[in-house]
């Protein structure tokens, strides 16, 4: 990498690191790009330069955030749920450490025609990262040979917001949002996981039917109404 591209990956760094502390602090709404280049110490051009606008910026950081994911999964021959659990547990980690944040991109990401080419981007990078771990149990014979990992992945993505939308818009809690995501996902891959990737998933099943946080999806038809 050249000098030129070092310098400018940083201040692409410390903008999106701004960004993330300004709208923890104000909301979306109270981001403007003029407190975000003081902030970032960067002048506004370079942030239009860099990035084009306040929505892509909020994009761009998330986008990060699908790398930051895939460090942390454990490396190939750790169990196949363990891996996914890990992915997992850190998408929750950066959204338990910064609600807000990932509250505004919601909103964001529901209203800015601007951002949709990222956006699809962006899910595109968290499902692959669970469709190569789903590929991997395949291969080990530990996925049904008929299931196909790139849509089973969407499926689980898909899943997964489901919970996401409810907690943004306050109907879920954080360790709700958790438990039910996670619940949503080991149901979809129970039908798919073989040998010990099944029997792992069976295991969290069990743990997480006797969490009280999931009573209130056992009432058929009550909504839960949990704030955090």
């Amino acid at each position: 990498m050249s000098l030129f591209e070092e310098h400018k990956a940083e201040r692409r760094a410390r903008i999106l690191a701004a960004a993330r502390t300004l709208i923890a602090e104000r909301g979306y709404d109270g981001l403007t790009m003029r407190d975000l280049a003081r902030a970032a110490r960067v002048s506004v051009p370079t942030l239009y330069n860099l990035f084009g606008s306040k929505d892509l910026i909020v994009a761009a950081e998330l986008e990060a955030g699908a790398s930051r994911i895939a460090a942390r999964v454990p490396a190939a021959g750790s169990g196949f749920f363990a891996r996914g659990a890990a992915a997992f547990d850190a998408g929750m980690a950066m959204i338990e450490e910064a609600p807000e944040f990932f509250r505004a991109a919601m909103r964001m990401f529901l209203t800015s025609p601007e951002s949709a080419p990222l956006r699809h981007r962006i899910e595109d990078g968290f499902i692959a990262i669970m469709a190569a771990n789903l590929v991997a149990a395949k291969q080990a014979g530990q996925l049904a040979d008929w299931a196909e990992p790139a849509i089973v992945a969407r499926h689980m993505f898909a899943q997964y917001m489901s919970s996401f939308l409810a907690w943004g818009i306050g109907e879920l809690d954080l360790p709700t949002f958790r438990a039910a995501a996670q619940s949503g996902i080991c149901h979809i891959l129970i039908g798919v996981a073989r040998g010990p990737f099944a029997a792992e998933v069976e295991d969290r099943l069990r743990e997480l039917v006797r969490t009280p946080l999931l009573q209130p999806f056992v009432e058929v038809g009550h909504v839960a109404s949990r704030r955090d």
